[in-house]
């Protein structure tokens, strides 16, 4: 037989036991826990047998807290294995290991550990759970209150729960207030569950706020508003409750959800409504205080908890008033008297202005239409729309601008008239629903129109000067009578082009004294004008859309006077 193929089968059945051997042994990893027994304890070493092929030694002194013999069976961690088979075991670190794995699920589960505080640090505590795991425990997080005296806390051994775990940095922070909160909240749901609206509950007060109080209930605190506490308005809460004092209360409302209580202290005693129901009546008259103003009124306390509402169109007969601050202020004293009850809301509706003589019933006969007089002027209304003329003591009136002269519109009232001027006016016309009496001041000057009229007659013939051309039209002058305005509607004008100071002639096609305009047409021999007029009577709006707009914006704030 061939030497070589011999030497090649015993090589074969060699790797094949081999192979069989090296499956049989153990597959072991450092830093993993196996279980070992121990075998021999020497004077440095413990001998352990974990079914490796060599032993592993663990340093005797690991063993200090725990008393052995030959044949105990441990948990052991591989720290370091070497070429050579050597084994180097630790028993206080597959320990710790599996503390880490409790730990770890205790952080999962959310459950609570006891921990025992060892020392002071930056910020709070050292502490430490099963007995060898140091965690921070924040100073914050010990109690649910502000604390003084940290060096009380040392020593002591609390619950926590652990809050955040970094596995990189094997640090732990725990918490000691969770548990706290967690107990109160309990404790607030077993209370809250026993309360219903309308109980009367005893409480102590525990703090006052500028919107009521909170009320200690044991281990629940309950709201107090403010408008709860009296039926009468409340200046200053701290005259009626005081810290630490306890009173009984109703219970008005119950979140179960939000763990909330709404208490009541007036609803204990009687409503002022229900005592006065037959001393209040319409017609009544009744004294009071301003307790509040609002831009829409005033609420006057007229006895103790019940107000009325003095609305500001019912203050003066006089006055025009937008609020009701420019009447009345807070604590004003008044004498009103009681024009409506609304039993079912409980409210209360006053007058001012009816415990006088309305000024306005006789006003007709008193302020005949075309009667004059002597005015002052008393203010000078917005956007040049004219001014307020005071007739007497308690009657005003209005001139309008376009009531001021006959020949223009007065570009800037302010420059020619002055608060406190006297000024003629005569009462062209009374709005008894608005309260207004309208003015003439222009009626006392000699109406030239009534000549121009005869001179400027429809379809006459005249000449002007062009002083003004824009997207309306064209303005004309007559150098006979400066003050006119002669305007060319845009749509006579075609396209036909016009300049500044050109000379032109012009048909009347209407007067409109109003507006100070006179409205007329450049071409007298156009068929199509003499038929347009002919057939339809022109109207001054009709020519000028911006003149309809003016004339809309004018009747509003006539309105708003």
């Amino acid at each position: 037989m061939n030497k070589n193929f011999l030497n090649f089968k015993i090589n074969e059945y060699t790797n094949k036991l081999l192979f069989k051997y090296l499956k049989k042994i153990k597959k072991i990893n450092e830093l993993e826990i196996y279980k070992g027994k121990i075998i021999n304890i020497l004077n440095d070493y413990v001998i352990i047998d974990f079914g490796y092929k060599f032993e592993g030694i663990i340093p005797l002194n690991e063993f200090k807290k725990k008393k052995i013999k030959n044949g105990d069976k441990i948990d052991i961690m591989i720290i370091k294995l070497d070429y050579k088979g050597n084994c180097l075991l630790s028993y206080e670190k597959s320990n710790l290991y599996k503390i880490w794995i409790k730990i770890q699920n205790d952080y999962k589960k959310q459950n609570i550990l006891k921990g025992s505080i060892i020392s002071r640090t930056k910020g709070g505590f050292i502490i430490n759970i099963y007995k060898k795991i140091s965690c921070f425990l924040p100073g914050s997080h010990i109690d649910i209150k502000a604390i003084k005296d940290y060096d009380y806390y040392v020593g002591k051994t609390i619950n926590v729960k652990i809050l955040n775990i970094n596995l990189k940095t094997k640090n732990i922070i725990v918490s000691h207030k969770i548990l706290i909160e967690k107990d109160i909240e309990d404790k607030k749901k077993d209370i809250i569950s026993t309360l219903q609206i309308g109980q009367i509950i005893e409480g102590k007060v525990k703090s006052l706020i500028s919107y009521g109080a909170f009320i200690d209930l044991g281990n629940l605190d309950g709201l107090l508003h403010i408008k709860d506490i009296s039926w009468k308005k409340i200046d200053n809460i701290y005259k009626i409750l005081k810290v630490g004092n306890k009173y009984n209360f109703m219970i008005l409302e119950v979140d179960k959800k939000k763990l909330r209580v709404q208490l009541g202290l007036k609803q204990l005693t009687t409503h002022p409504w229900d005592l006065l129901k037959e001393k209040i009546k319409i017609g009544s008259l009744v004294k009071g205080l301003v307790t509040a103003i609002t831009d829409y009124g005033a609420f006057i306390e007229i006895k103790g908890g019940i107000e009325g509402l003095l609305h500001v169109s019912e203050m003066s007969w006089n006055h025009q008033l937008k609020t009701a601050k420019d009447f009345v202020k807070i604590n004003d004293k008044l004498k009103c008297v009681i024009i409506n009850i609304d039993k079912n809301e409980k409210k209360i509706y006053l007058s001012l202005k009816r415990l006088q003589k309305d000024p306005w019933e006789k006003i007709i006969k008193k302020y005949p239409i075309g009667s004059v007089y002597k005015g002052k002027i008393v203010k000078i209304l917005k956007n040049n729309y004219g001014l307020k003329i005071k007739l007497n003591e308690n009657i005003y009136g209005y001139l309008l601008n376009n009531e001021i002269s006959w020949y223009m519109n007065i570009k800037n009232i302010s420059k020619i008239y002055k608060i406190n001027d006297k000024i003629d006016v005569k009462i062209i016309s009374i709005d008894l629903n608005m309260r207004k009496i309208f003015l003439s001041h222009k009626d006392f000057k000699y109406n030239k129109w009534n000549k121009y009229k005869k001179i400027y007659k429809i379809n006459s013939i005249h000449y002007g000067k062009i002083i003004k051309i824009d997207n309306n039209g064209i303005f004309l002058k007559n150098k006979n009578y400066d003050f006119l305005n002669f305007f060319i509607p845009y749509r006579f004008i075609k396209k036909k082009k016009y300049k500044i100071d050109e000379i032109i002639k012009f048909k009347v096609l209407e007067i409109n004294m109003k507006y100070k305009k006179i409205i007329v047409s450049p071409d007298i021999k156009n068929k199509f004008y003499n038929k347009k007029f002919n057939l339809e009577k022109s109207t001054f709006g009709d020519l000028n859309e911006l003149t309809i707009i003016k004339k809309k914006i004018e009747e509003e704030e006539k309105k708003k006077l």
